[in-house]
């Protein structure tokens, strides 16, 4: 297994954390059409809290970058679908590899190694909301040091 260092912060100190990939299985977004050069990505990065109307507080996932192999930097990402959707934005990207450098709530700004397959979705969850199955494998899980769940592996295939 390749492992690719996650970098908390401004912590001196790199922390391991393999590629986070798609769900191993075909289950995929109903509203999704895929074209087979191209996968899908959704962060769920932290949230920050904004009021609109009527002081009712939303909860928006804070905007985002998507570097390639070559550093550089192929989009930033907003990361709200509308003003009172809080659902994360949905991105159409080449399929490859690539890093995303966004905000977690349990580590600060963090970058983290994704694999884009063609006609999938990745899932990077960064916001503590995530919860997988009790009966999916360690193996198939990628976690930040304090075991909390991230994604799934795209190494344990």
């Amino acid at each position: 297994m390749v492992v690719i260092p996650l970098l908390a912060g401004c912590a001196s100190t790199p922390v391991a954390l393999a590629p986070v990939g798609p769900k191993p299985t075909s289950q995929q977004p109903y509203n999704v059409k895929y074209d087979g050069a191209y996968g899908y990505l959704q962060v769920y990065s932290d949230t920050k809290e904004h009021f609109i109307d009527h002081d009712l507080p939303y909860y928006w996932h804070i905007g985002y970058n998507i570097y390639d192999d070559s550093n550089r930097k192929v989009k930033y990402v907003p990361n709200n679908i509308g003003i009172t959707d809080e659902t994360p934005t949905l991105v159409q990207i080449p399929q490859g590899n690539y890093r995303v450098v966004a905000e977690s709530s349990a580590y600060g700004r963090v970058t983290v190694p994704v694999v884009i397959q063609a006609d999938k979705t990745t899932v990077l969850n960064l916001d503590r909301g995530w919860r997988p199955s009790a009966t999916i494998s360690t193996n198939e899980l990628v976690r930040f040091p304090d075991g909390e769940a991230v994604g799934w592996s795209s190494v344990s295939r």
